[in-house]
């Protein structure tokens, strides 16, 4: 698992604000790849620059394993972060909530390219693996959210 970094934890923990632990936390992912040490780090991967992070990791010939949890519909996002709130929590937008959901679910197909292994899991209900890459090995597990189709969509970016 190596270092692990999240801006959220180092907002609470030093008082920096978002945009000052964000930097912090992908310098401190740079100097991993730099010294080629293992990282993890947890992302909403809603914008390109942790998909950057991932494929300089990748070009320095690091193995990437990647876990991504997702639900059927950015409400119950909204939903989870408002019941977050309320118990002491902090608070995001349902706007940018519900904008980060499409990016994220887009950038699937990315994560395809880079990952060597990624379970893609729906959170909807409870976790259940919809998609598993193992190197070039693909396999969809359709459900009574995910038909066929739609799984092939979100690992292809259609």
């Amino acid at each position: 698992m190596g270092s692990y970094t999240n801006a959220d934890d180092v907002v609470m923990a030093t008082g920096m604000n978002n945009q000052e632990a964000a930097l912090w936390v992908d310098k401190k992912r740079y100097e991993s790849i730099s010294n080629k040490e293992d990282f993890t780090f947890e992302t909403v991967l809603s914008s390109n620059y942790k998909l950057d992070i991932l494929k300089k990791a990748k070009d320095s010939g690091y193995f990437i394993k990647c876990v991504f949890v997702l639900t059927t519909d950015p409400q119950i996002n909204v939903a989870r972060v408002k019941a977050r709130v309320e118990a002491g929590g902090h608070n995001v937008d349902s706007d940018k909530i519900i904008s980060r959901y499409y990016k994220s679910l887009n950038n699937i197909k990315h994560l395809m390219e880079i990952c060597d292994i990624l379970h893609v899991y729906d959170n909807t209900e409870t976790p259940v693996r919809i998609i598993r890459k193992h190197k070039e090995d693909i396999t969809i597990f359709p459900n009574e959210f995910w038909d066929k189709n739609q799984l092939i969509e979100l690992a292809e970016g259609k």
